[in-house]
């Protein structure tokens, strides 16, 4: 009998790639290292640490796509310790070697851009008050992670200036082209996700702006599609990709219409052409107990109710990002949050999904590719190691064929 080849072997290549334009994807299988945070940067100049070289290019197979863990745009930006930063030459000559690492191995690699507005704390940005929309502050206190640090109160927050958004604007093109053209990235992906800067403008229960980045829908979309439109200016398109979570539910992300305001959104990124948008499946973001925060999350169950008793919206089920992939029709689909080898497959048969990215169980399984093509066991993530120092739970993991006769 014949085996079966798995919807994540089949290779993938860009949609309507513009004549004259080199391709921005041409991937060997479909599945793409997730970006995660690891926080073993240096926690004073923000330079990514040499080890990363080989924890990338361990986890890159040839014609694999590869998400950097995110990376903050300024200083203001940063959200936790230890976290790589991308506003220097120096800090962008660090990640060189690592791009090398994976440009050797055949891998396409993309940085993701970070700025965690107001998830952050005085503490961490030199005693500002952090970015965001508005000034409410998020309830309770952030988590500092790494050496016994603890958590301190967050704090009102500044709402931010048009000279503010201007300069921010700008930081994420800066950082684009520093990534691209320094660093050695193939392009970027912005974090317009989980509470954080960009996403703080885009739903209503937290943007209460009066101006012409607030109050209406295209104006709550008017400050990261800024921030898109100079990325695009700065390294082009076929560059550019960001990362939304339309159903998020940490950082009091509770947008009254979720459909309606990430079905506009869509619409706009798909006039753009971009590499990619990411799409963080709603099971993840609102059934999931995993997540650095899952001890504190507050489920509101607004995915499958607030649109109707149906749980449906022109036909389509609103707890899946169907909605927005029939709007992103010509744009290539990551999906993530809790895939498996079977549901990844199937999102991808179904067209639900082009590529599906996979975090936790990268980070204990180097060759993931391979284990899950074969149907081979997965080892257990170790979760105290994600956010601490040095190597142990960074490398050192061993591959399938370590570990068999």
């Amino acid at each position: 009998m014949g085996s079966t080849t798995s919807p994540l072997q089949t290779p993938y290549t860009s949609p309507n790639t513009p004549t004259g334009t080199a391709l921005s994807l041409s991937l060997s299988h479909r599945i793409v290292l997730a970006p995660m945070t690891r926080m073993r940067a240096s926690n004073t100049t923000a330079a990514i640490n040499p080890s990363a070289a080989t924890y990338y290019a361990e986890r890159t197979t040839p014609g694999s796509l590869l998400i950097s863990e995110g990376t903050i745009v300024s200083a203001r930006g940063k959200g936790f310790p230890c976290t790589p930063g991308i506003w220097t030459s120096t800090q962008a000559r660090a990640w060189k070697p690592i791009t090398d690492a994976v440009h050797a191995k055949g891998g396409t690699f993309f940085m993701q851009l970070w700025h965690v507005g107001r998830v952050s704390v005085p503490s961490v940005i030199g005693g500002a008050r952090p970015f965001s929309s508005t000034s409410a502050h998020l309830p309770g206190s952030h988590v500092l992670f790494g050496g016994g640090a603890g958590v301190e109160a967050y704090v009102d927050s500044h709402a931010m200036t048009t000279d503010d958004i201007r300069d921010v604007v700008a930081q994420f093109a800066h950082a684009a082209k520093l990534a691209v053209e320094v660093a050695g990235f193939d392009g970027v992906e912005i974090h317009g996700a989980n509470g954080y800067l960009l996403d703080s403008f885009v739903h209503d229960n937290i943007n209460t702006r009066t101006d012409g980045y607030g109050g209406s829908l295209a104006n709550r979309l008017r400050f990261p599609l800024e921030v898109v439109d100079a990325v695009i200016g700065a390294v082009g398109a076929r560059r550019t990709a960001i990362r939304l979570a339309p159903y998020h539910v940490l950082q009091e992300t509770g947008d009254s219409n979720r459909i309606a305001t990430f079905s506009a959104f869509a619409a706009e990124l798909e006039r753009r052409g971009l590499a990619y948008v990411h799409i963080v499946e709603p099971r993840y973001d609102q059934g999931s107990g995993e997540g650095a925060f899952s001890g504190d999350i507050k489920r509101d169950g607004t995915s499958q109710a607030q649109e109707g008793g149906d749980g449906k919206v022109n036909g389509e089920k609103t707890g899946s990002i169907w909605p927005f992939r029939r709007i992103l029709k010509n744009t290539t689909v990551i999906g993530a949050g809790g895939y498996d080898a079977a549901s990844a497959a199937k999102a991808i048969e179904e067209g639900r999904i082009d590529l599906a990215a996979f975090g936790r169980y990268f980070t204990s399984n180097p060759d993931l590719p391979e284990r899950l093509f074969r149907s081979l066991p997965l080892t257990k993530y170790h979760r105290p190691t994600f956010y601490t120092p040095g190597e142990e739970g960074y490398l050192g993991w061993a591959r399938w064929s370590e570990t068999s006769e």
